[in-house]
């Protein structure tokens, strides 16, 4: 008899217990939801920010490419600033920039490589190609430009570096655009001058090299003009000239011109 009181006691106890536990996790709904949240906050490690991707100079390529690339002759240290891409009508993707002599010589051959790379640097596509003006005479700059088929799929951005320039060893003209006027009218501009012959020989081959930039220097379009074969300028003789250029970029802010040409 005594041991079933002790018992019933017992459970009564208990029942008590669990009762007290149980009213007061229902008076205070708060603690439970503050302390799963705290845990909740103090399990998760802590992030380290990613930074933001940044395009390399130096792209990524297969092993045939850098035997390739290799196998070129170094280069000239010359300055040549990073090209703007935009998309034409066509479809096509196009990029120019432009190429700057800092040295005090004459320099010529002058090839500048492409590329189009992902945001991680890789390159997708890559072009070679000439600048448009053969020679540059110390602190001169040439535009150039490189045309892709498409901008692929991961494209992000286009970075150059001067392929090949050499020095120059043949003798060089003394030309010079003096006079010039530019004219913006139906999409394209039109310019006008004279071309000068400083030399003391007659100069062949001539060619006009127009070149539009926006306010921070960057070539929006530019224009290669060959003139007749059979036109020669004579030492200290002048001659007029015009022509226009579309500019491919926004932004066009001035224009430039030069001249280049042959002794026979």
């Amino acid at each position: 008899m005594r041991n079933n009181r002790r018992l019933v006691w017992l459970w009564c106890w208990l029942g008590v217990l669990v009762a007290s536990c149980s009213q007061s996790n229902t008076t205070n709904p708060t603690t439970q939801v503050a302390t799963s949240a705290l845990l909740k906050w103090t399990s998760m490690p802590t992030a380290t920010p990613t930074p933001l991707p940044r395009l390399r100079r130096t792209p990524t390529f297969s092993s045939a490419t850098l035997i390739a690339l290799t196998l070129m002759p170094t280069p000239l240290p010359l300055s040549v600033n990073m090209p703007s891409c935009q998309e034409t009508p066509v479809g096509s993707l196009l990029c120019l920039g432009s190429l700057h002599n800092p040295l005090g010589e004459p320099i010529s051959q002058l090839v500048v490589r492409v590329y189009l790379v992902d945001e991680f640097g890789n390159a997708l596509a890559m072009r070679e190609v000439a600048t448009a003006r053969n020679y540059l005479l110390p602190n001169e700059s040439t535009p150039y430009g490189a045309q892709f088929e498409q901008a692929p799929s991961a494209y992000s951005g286009a970075v150059a570096e001067v392929a090949r320039a050499l020095r120059n060893t043949q003798p060089l003209p003394k030309l010079a655009v003096e006079s010039l006027h530019s004219t913006f009218s139906e999409g394209r501009y039109m310019l006008s001058g004279e071309l000068h012959n400083h030399s003391e020989r007659a100069v062949e081959n001539l060619s006009l090299i127009a070149t539009l930039y926006d306010e921070t220097g960057q070539v929006t379009g530019f224009r290669h003009l060959r003139l007749p074969p059979d036109q020669v300028l004579l030492p200290k003789q002048h001659l007029p000239f015009q022509l226009s250029v579309i500019p491919h970029l926004a932004g066009t802010h001035s224009v430039a011109a030069a001249a280049e040409g042959t002794l026979p």
